[in-house]
């Protein structure tokens, strides 16, 4: 039976109510306890790492969790990190890019309800986690409402609805049916060896350009190390703001061009605007996800 590490770091899954409100309590332990089904799938050890709502992580918490991952890399077959839905893409990203050409299944899930509650859709996402990291599949995953999803490709598209991810600018990497099966359809490939990548640089910024960004505000950027522009439709800096976002870059900072779209992704050379800022040296980010375009810069892929 495959041995599999359960990474433990909150967010709702691990819920329970306050006086302040929703905030993480139970421990890997204690999750286990209400899947008894799992003694079928794999035999699982625990790590609790952390006990945060997700919106608390910083890259230095995900850095830990690649680290937990590679330091106990050859004494498992796979890894599950149940951790909460708000910024598992950005994690999920993160981790794609921290730990290239995985062997083994790491796989990421959570839920929208705490684990024990009325219809909560802890126990299937966490029950499916384990059946995949069990499956003898490759990479970083997530696994959501019996979707497999790429890790660099993991978009939450709703804040409140169970099936509250898709897979973005790529097919799914497979599902899990109702009677627990997997299907891996288009799983990830290996290239090369396992390794873990660091340092990484977190100082990158994203800003979100509307149509009335005042151009004055890129001055208060000067010299920061990498912006990402998410941009509308195909991508370009508006005209009024070309002066600006040259300054910015005059003054050392590198800058990225990414989309609003969730489909699609960037293509300067379809339009004019687009050509102007490819011409300033700006950098396109493709189809990327705006999670995955922060990860690859902040790995300095690009």
């Amino acid at each position: 039976m495959k041995q599999v590490l359960l990474i433990a770091t909150g967010g709702t899954i691990a819920c329970r109510k306050t006086e302040n409100g929703l905030s993480p309590a139970l421990t890997g332990a204690e999750l286990l306890d209400l899947l008894p089904e799992l003694k079928q799938i794999c035999e699982v050890a625990v790590c609790d790492l952390m006990n945060l709502d997700s919106t608390d992580l910083t890259a230095a918490d995900r850095m830990r969790i690649a680290h937990t991952v590679w330091d106990h890399y050859t004494r498992y077959d796979g890894f599950v990190v149940a951790h909460g839905t708000d910024t598992l893409a950005y994690t999920a990203a993160l981790l794609h890019h921290i730990l290239p050409n995985l062997d083994k299944p790491l796989v990421l899930t959570g839920s929208m309800l705490p684990m024990g509650v009325s219809g909560s859709d802890a126990p299937r996402n966490l029950l499916d986690a384990f059946r995949v990291a069990a499956a003898g599949c490759c990479g970083v995953l997530a696994v959501l409402h019996g979707k497999i999803i790429l890790g660099n490709h993991v978009f939450k598209r709703h804040s409140s609805e169970a099936d509250a991810f898709i897979s973005a600018s790529a097919p799914l990497a497979g599902t899990v049916d109702g009677a627990g099966q997997v299907h891996l359809d288009a799983p990830p490939t290996v290239s090369g060896s396992p390794a873990l990548v660091e340092p990484i640089d977190p100082r990158v910024l994203l800003v979100k350009l509307t149509p009335d960004l005042e151009p004055d505000f890129f001055t208060a950027l000067h010299g920061y190390p990498k912006v990402i522009l998410e941009a509308f439709g195909a991508g370009g800096i508006p005209q009024r703001l070309e002066q600006a976002v040259r300054g910015l870059m005059e003054s050392g900072t590198r800058v990225y061009i990414t989309t609003q779209c969730t489909e699609g992704g960037v293509d300067l050379h379809k339009y004019a605007v687009g050509r102007r800022a490819e011409a300033m040296g700006a950098i396109s980010l493709g189809a990327r996800t705006t999670e995955d375009a922060l990860a690859a810069v902040m790995c300095g892929e690009l």
